[in-house]
């Protein structure tokens, strides 16, 4: 029996096809993946250079994506005012990352507050579509 020039050029991609998707499968998930710290942390750097609220958009959980749209566009200015207000932390630290039963994680961080006192505040991060977001966020000083 002789297989035509298609059909083997068929089964040498088959078989590069099926190698490529068993390497991937024994490659660790959690290699690529972010940990809830380091997205968070990218997010304050995002924070700190944003102009408006939509630049924060990628990096919030849905719940507050959907408080943003309902925002008409002068109070959506005016609550980025007062997010950026309160959320003016310098020497930001992650002391501590709590993984939650449901997927979830809770960040316990420090930080100077714009009047440079000492800053704690807790972070909530959920995980929505596989990536981390942002929850709900508290300082206190």
């Amino acid at each position: 029996m002789r297989i035509g020039v298609t059909a083997k050029a068929l089964l040498v991609c088959l078989a590069a096809v099926l190698a490529g998707a068993s390497a991937a499968a024994q490659t660790p998930a959690s290699q690529n993946a972010q940990t809830a710290t380091q997205f968070y942390v990218s997010y304050r750097q995002a924070f700190d250079k944003a102009k408006k609220i939509d630049d924060l958009l990628p990096y919030m959980a849905e719940k507050n994506r959907k408080q943003v749209a309902e925002t008409s566009a002068a109070d959506r200015k005016q609550m980025f005012g007062v997010m950026k207000a309160m959320g003016a932390i310098t020497d930001l630290k992650v002391v501590k990352e709590d993984r939650q039963p449901d997927g979830s994680a809770v960040l316990s961080c420090e930080g100077m507050d714009s009047d440079h006192k000492k800053s704690t505040g807790k972070v909530m991060m959920v995980k929505e579509g596989g990536a981390w977001k942002v929850g709900d966020e508290s300082w206190s000083s």
